[in-house]
């Protein structure tokens, strides 16, 4: 039942199978199959810190509704609209996009990271919703191209049976820079408090010395001989083009839901259902953390049963948890629906990642990625756009319910996708 395994200490052959007991089959679950080289470790590390810092600035303007909101003068379908314009504005994304396939990855990586973190600072010292709401875009531009560049880069420095996992720690780092968004969101109760929470965004940058230094160049793009003049051009034209359009789609409907979602579920705790904003931070973090696991669980599985997989089942779990927490009001169901919706979004990440890291040649890798990343953000923005048109007609809940029939397409399409666990990330031509 059991391959034979090789003794931990001696390396001899053992001639009975091995049966591990069931705490080691769930402890097996948080960690790779296999082990980091030491270079690999190096870049999940920084990458790991990279996703701290942008987890954290990402984070701010969903969490602080409540408070912005007020000082800002707006009313929940307002609010909508501008969180709408803000991921539209995800368009600018995509030249970075091209910058990373037409002159490597680590520069451009270096150049979002700072982007994000200054504009996320300095909208601690908006005075306006229109400046508010482009400070917010330039995050939500620098935050997309960021995402892309990063899965990239880990995609094409650590060897495919690790790949997703180490996918899966990069986005762990964001998940624990959300939860320092979370812990420091109190503040946010004093006056003006909310400007503190942004500006201390600019703690980020101590990193982009680090970045500097222990970033090299990716070795899988340094060996295509003539980049592509328009990568995002050749990919549509391109026997790539379905795959691109199938995995797009989906996180596009996917994304419908998940935005409504997220963007009210501190409005949902503390507006809808009276809980102090200390209370909804704890309740947030109780549900969130217990479902952080998804983010080693979703990396693990998607490297021994398949992405394609992994992300469909991690669709479900949001689906599920995300429409309960807009329907319970009893104080477990709340923390179980929380816990279901992010685990099911933290293992979506690495396996969707990796998935569409591999789907794409190096030469528009990170164009298809941006690009499929910022029809994401259209979804979000349609999502949030249809949200301002029905939560002051039928109320929020029934709104995250109609948008829920998204997920069920983008599992559909999930399926018809191809499987490409395993696969080796070396140069291959885009007119294959």
């Amino acid at each position: 039942m059991f391959p034979q395994t090789e003794h931990r200490v001696t390396g001899t052959r053992l001639s009975e199978p091995y049966h591990p007991g069931v705490f080691r089959r769930i402890t097996d679950a948080l960690f790779p199959i296999g082990r980091f080289s030491l270079e690999e470790r190096k870049v999940v590390f920084i990458m790991w810190a990279v996703g701290i810092g942008q987890g954290y600035a990402q984070s701010n303007l969903s969490a602080t509704i409540p408070f912005t909101r007020a000082a800002l003068s707006l009313t929940e379908a307002e609010m909508s609209l501008i969180l709408a314009v803000t991921r539209l504005a995800g368009f600018g994304a995509l030249a970075f996009a091209v910058w990373g396939d037409r002159r490597g990855r680590k520069i451009p990586l270096i150049a979002a990271f700072i982007v994000l973190m200054v504009a996320d600072f300095t909208t601690g010292l908006s005075n306006s919703a229109t400046l508010f709401t482009i400070l917010q875009s330039l995050v939500r531009i620098a935050g997309t191209a960021l995402g892309t560049l990063a899965v990239v880069l880990i995609a094409e420095e650590v060897r495919p049976q690790t790949r997703a996992f180490a996918i899966s720690l990069y986005g762990a780092g964001g998940s624990f820079g959300a939860g320092l968004g979370l812990v420091v969101l109190p503040l946010a109760d004093r006056s003006d408090g909310w400007r503190l929470v942004f500006t201390l965004s600019a703690l980020g940058l101590v990193i982009v010395p680090f970045l500097l230094r222990s970033i090299h160049e990716s070795p899988i793009f340094e060996i295509v001989e003539e980049p592509a003049a328009h990568p995002l051009l050749r990919l549509l034209r391109s026997p790539f083009a379905r795959v691109f359009w199938l995995s797009a789609i989906a996180v596009l409907l996917a994304s419908a839901f998940t935005a409504v979602g997220l963007a009210f579920s501190t409005e949902r705790l503390v507006d809808d259902l009276g809980y102090s904003t200390t209370s909804a931070v704890i309740i947030s973090l109780i549900g969130g953390t217990l479902g952080g696991i998804g983010f080693f669980v979703g990396g693990r599985l998607a490297d021994v049963v398949g992405r394609r997989i992994t992300t469909v089942l991690s669709l479900a779990l949001v689906l599920v948890g995300g429409v309960t927490l807009y329907y319970v009001e009893h104080l477990p169901l709340i923390v179980l629906a929380i816990m279901a919706s992010t685990f099911g979004s933290f293992a979506f990440v690495p396996a969707s990642a990796s998935h569409r890291a591999e789907l794409f040649p190096t030469e528009f890798r990170t164009s298809g990625g941006t690009a499929g990343a910022y029809l994401a953000m259209v979804g979000s923005a349609a999502g949030l756009g249809i949200g301002s048109l029905t939560i002051d007609e039928i109320g929020l809940s029934a709104t995250v319910l109609v948008l829920g029939a998204g997920v069920v397409a983008a599992i559909v399409l999930t399926l018809l996708l191809p499987e490409t666990m395993g696969q080796e990330l070396d140069h291959v031509e885009a007119d294959r």
